[in-house]
């Protein structure tokens, strides 16, 4: 005899499932200045998983709710966007101002929520979230600074800059 279909899915069986893990992208791609705004965005976003529990065809809907940022310098964020890429000009959705140089390590969170359909029926929701952790990117941070000056390295070895 077949056993009753599954009416609910407990966390810890949802966070076990293999949720795709979201990739990040930065612009300018591996580096940034001190006090100019780098953007990160995510390419996480709705996707099915199917399986069998209890001999029923069931598919999993996941869904990316919040996004927890770690920008590699100690700081970071919670977004509710997954961000894009900035179009020139304009200001990054999910922004960061670095404000030391050196090598940084971003990575980011992302918190799912989800719903199940037993052979093809209703959507059911899937109690609590399951977390799932992105590809982490190096960012090298520069400091940026202009001079007007009357000379090159060349003519003045001792100028700014030219040690």
């Amino acid at each position: 005899m077949r056993p009753e279909p599954p009416s609910r899915i407990p966390e810890s069986q949802f966070q076990t499932f293999d949720i795709p893990a979201p990739t990040i992208h930065a612009w300018p791609k591996d580096w940034a200045v001190i006090g100019k705004p780098a953007a990160f965005w995510t390419d996480a976003d709705t996707s099915y998983i199917d399986m069998t529990l209890l001999t029923y065809s069931v598919t999993v809907k996941v869904t990316p709710e919040k996004y927890y940022w770690d920008f590699g310098d100690d700081t970071g964020g919670t977004t509710s966007k997954s961000g894009s890429k900035p179009r020139p000009g304009d200001e990054p959705q999910i922004g960061h101002d670095y404000q030391k140089t050196g090598a940084k390590t971003v990575s980011m969170t992302a918190t799912f929520s989800g719903e199940f359909s037993v052979d093809g029926g209703p959507w059911l929701p899937i109690d609590g979230f399951a977390h799932v952790a992105s590809n982490e990117i190096s960012i090298d941070v520069y400091r940026f600074h202009r001079y007007l000056v009357d000379e090159d390295c060349y003519m003045n070895p001792q100028g700014p800059d030219c040690n």
